[in-house]
């Protein structure tokens, strides 16, 4: 890419300045290295008799002094942030010195090199940086990111988190409104001019003007080519429009006016499967969890019947939770129909009106169980216009649901225990039969399905009630939050045992226990534990996989010999807690009316956070062998890993339910999802969709994280997970489920994730390894971090800073 428009920063302003019609540029002089060391004196009356130079009476403007080096802002290379500049500059002396820095800062350089110095810009309301293209991925959106204040810095040195991020698509016939659709049509302007269309603009708005002030403008290097066609691009969204709008409106069937479509909410396919999931993972998280599933789990708990109607809409691959179906599958069936129908749109109406909340609904907006808290909570609802009579039905049900959950005799959770076990017993007799390995597949997962992820959808459920009603303890002030953390830390989880297990098992055990776990459960692309030891555990297995029986390094977390105490939070310093906790409990199950004592609420506790992750585990293991079977068949007739990810999983049952030839059932399905998954590739989406036009472009809220811990951490970003370099960073990893476990062996310093609620898996794990975590950070901050040298996390303050290591 050769442009004579982008040469330098100065000679681009220079070039754009009078020509704009959507901007005006400042006015400049600049300085040449030779000139400056033959004649400063000269050189700096020059600038400071410009008319914009001088302020009131005989003193001098305030001026910035901006670097405009050779290469800077070019064609083949942007140098951004590479060089000083100094705002701020008041009087020759300040200003001689300001210039000897910023040419200092070009290390070795020519004659030809130049200083750019421009008057201060005052006023300023609000400034950020633009780009044509979406950074890193060359998608076809022209992306505004906008800071509010008169610090013209903010964005591009990451020192906030009040960020509005603007996406429009290229192809969108109407532009957006305000200060984001300024910018765009700035930069569709210089596209215009400068014949390029991969662009990288600096901005400010200044109070009492209608148009931006551009501050800088320069080639996006590097960006990735579009694979997609524009027009196809744009006849796919039109039909995405459709589909949206029909998604949220009115249904004949449905609770409440009105949906919207959200990646996190409920089971937050963005954290297990990812924004962008190859065809086959988003179609085994379908078929396995939220077609039908998740409704007949919840259903079989107390809540309303909503089998048939799927959780789950993809939009051009982009998996989105049905957040009204949702919210309708949590009230629980013995509320009538009218109250139902009340209580979904209330909940609908406190996410539009506070739609950051749209990844903590169970925590923040819907009420799904009886806690402590609860009537609290009820009160607030009939501040919004609930009857007393409605909200007495309400909390009715809720405690209805929630006593029958925690009867050790007669709860559901009981059942699905006896599931699980039929799942092990199913899957050794899948795996030592003579049937083929594609046969092999298909039972794997029709059984995970029916002994699997159905038992875990309701173990889950359990676990969630579990931490309600734990952090609603603290809530009425009947323990400390360090008493909440305590008890979780001393629950031991598969989690915990596999950290024990690393320190202490030999290498063929290890991996006979553990080995089917991967990064990415649903990904076929993604190798397993007993796959690539080395990758996940470094040199230490490695040598047990040759024969060295030595034990790792210390683990993370609580370590605990199960032989000795099968519940450690009642073993040694647990031993308080538990006397304390049952003390505190005691009068609130009294007043609460829970016939149960409380050292069996406190194994119900236990219970609920222990069997949520060895059903995960369990079911993990069948999904896990599927897809080695699925590979093994693949590679008999021709296909790789690569070619089968794009494969939707239903072909496996046509194939398995047919007599039809398996290969070109496969290579027609693959020839469908790579076409399919172009346009997933190319495409951004809010995660909170509420209405149809934000297919072509939306406002990304900033993201609000959530803090795992009161601890604080600092250390080295690390995002590509080489094991070597993990022990003391800050580990950043997009969508983490149970695979990515074995990062806490390295003694990592603490962990980012871009997706994942407050009960997430990895939530819960930072937890109980007590490691300082920011869960569910959005994909804007998740970025913006990515790119830091190094990060301080501080939990208690709620606050993350960039540390330039």
């Amino acid at each position: 890419m050769n442009s004579p428009f982008f040469v330098d920063k100065a000679s681009t302003l220079a070039q754009l300045e009078g020509q704009l019609a959507t901007a005006r540029v400042l006015p400049q002089a600049t300085v040449a290295q030779g000139e400056w060391r033959s004649a400063p004196d000269i050189a700096l009356r020059a600038i400071l008799a410009l008319p914009w130079a001088r302020g009131p009476g005989r003193m001098s403007a305030p001026l910035i002094v901006r670097s405009s080096a050779t290469g800077e802002d070019g064609a083949l290379q942007s140098l951004a942030g590479h060089f000083v500049s100094i705002q701020d500059v008041v009087g020759e002396d300040a200003l001689a010195t300001a210039i000897d820095t910023v040419f200092a800062s070009y290390g070795d350089s020519t004659a030809e090199q130049k200083v750019l110095i421009q008057p201060m810009l005052s006023g300023v309301v609000a400034s950020g940086v633009a780009t044509s293209r979406e950074v890193g991925s060359g998608r076809p959106y022209i992306v505004v990111n906008t800071s509010h204040g008169a610090d013209t810095t903010m964005v591009t040195g990451g020192r906030t988190n009040e960020t509005e991020v603007c996406y429009h698509f290229r192809g969108a016939i109407e532009a957006p409104k305000g200060r984001c659709g300024a910018i765009v049509r700035l930069l569709h302007e210089i596209e215009s001019l400068s014949g390029l269309t991969r662009l990288d603009i600096e901005f400010a708005f200044v109070e009492g003007e209608r148009l931006p002030v551009l501050l800088q403008a320069r080639p996006l290097v590097n960006a990735p080519p579009t694979v997609l066609k524009r027009d196809r691009h744009c006849r796919l969204l039109a039909r995405a429009e459709t589909k949206v709008a029909d998604a949220l409106g009115a249904h004949p069937l449905a609770r409440g006016r009105r949906s919207a479509l959200g990646v996190m909410p409920d089971w937050n396919p963005a954290e297990m499967i990812g924004v962008r999931p190859r065809p086959l993972a988003l179609s085994l998280y379908r078929s396995l969890v939220t077609d039908e599933v998740w409704a007949h789990q919840r259903s079989t708990y107390g809540y309303r019947d909503l089998r048939g109607v799927p959780l789950l809409i993809d939009i051009l691959g982009i998996p989105f939770i049905d957040v009204r179906a949702s919210f309708d599958s949590f009230v629980p069936v013995a509320l009538p129909d009218e109250a139902a129908d009340r209580l979904v749109d209330h909940y609908m109406d406190r996410l539009l009106a506070a739609p950051a909340l749209h990844d903590k609904i169970e925590f923040e907006i819907v009420l799904s169980c009886y806690a402590f808290d609860t009537d609290a909570k009820l009160i607030a609802l009939q501040d919004t216009g609930f009857s007393g009579e409605e909200t007495d039905r309400l909390r009715s049900a809720l405690h209805a649901l929630t006593r029958q959950v925690m009867d050790p005799a007669a709860s559901p959770k009981l059942a699905d225990r006896k599931r699980l076990e039929q799942l092990q017993e199913r899957r050794v007799r899948v795996l030592d039969g003579d049937a083929s390995d594609l046969a092999k597949t298909y039972w794997l997962l029709e059984d995970c399905r029916r002994f699997g992820t159905r038992p875990f959808a309701g173990l889950a459920r359990v676990g969630f009630i579990a931490v309600q009603l734990l952090n609603s303890m603290v809530t009425v002030g009947a323990i400390s939050d360090a008493d909440r953390q305590a008890f979780l830390m001393g629950v031991s989880t598969v989690a915990s045992e596999m950290q024990r297990d690393l320190a202490r098992l030999p290498r063929a055990e290890f991996l006979s226990r553990y080995g089917h776990l991967r990064p990415g459960a649903y990904d076929i692309l993604s190798p397993r534990y007993d796959e690539a030891p080395d990758l996940y555990f470094g040199h230490t297995l490695a040598a047990r996989l040759l024969g060295d029986d030595r034990v790792f390094g210390p683990p993370i977390g609580p370590i605990v010999d199960p032989d000795q105490a099968p519940d450690p939070w009642r073993a040694g310093q647990q031993l308080a807690l538990h006397i304390r906790l049952q003390e505190a409990v005691a009068p609130l199950l009294a007043a609460h009316d829970f016939d149960i004592s409380p050292a069996a609420f406190l194994d119900f506790l236990a219970d609920g956070v222990r069997e949520r992750e060895h059903a995960k585990f369990l079911f993990t293991r069948n999904l896990s062998d599927a897809l080695v079977k699925l590979t093994a068949w693949g590679e008999s007739v021709g296909l790789g890993p690569e070619d089968l990810s794009f494969a939707d999983i239903r072909v496996v049952r046509e194939a398995y339910q047919s007599a039809k030839d398996p290969l070109a059932l496969f290579a027609e399905s693959i020839r469908q999802g790579r076409d399919a998954y172009e346009a997933t590739a190319a495409t951004c989406l809010p995660p909170l969709i509420t209405d149809p036009k934000d297919v072509w472009g939306f406002q990304l809220p900033a993201a609000t994280p959530n803090f795992v811990t009161a601890r604080a951490a600092q250390g080295r970003v690390v995002r590509d997970l080489d094991r070597t370099r993990l022990a003391g960073a800050i580990v950043l990893i997009p969508n983490a489920d149970p695979g990515f476990d074995w990062i806490f062996a390295h003694k990592v310093a603490g962990l980012v994730t871009a997706y994942g609620g407050a009960n997430s898996h990895m939530a819960i794990r930072a937890a109980e390894l007590d490691l300082p975590a920011v869960i569910g950070a959005g994909e804007h901050l998740f970025g913006e971090w990515g790119q830091a040298p190094g990060l301080k996390i501080d939990c208690a303050n709620r606050r993350v800073d960039v540390l330039l290591m």
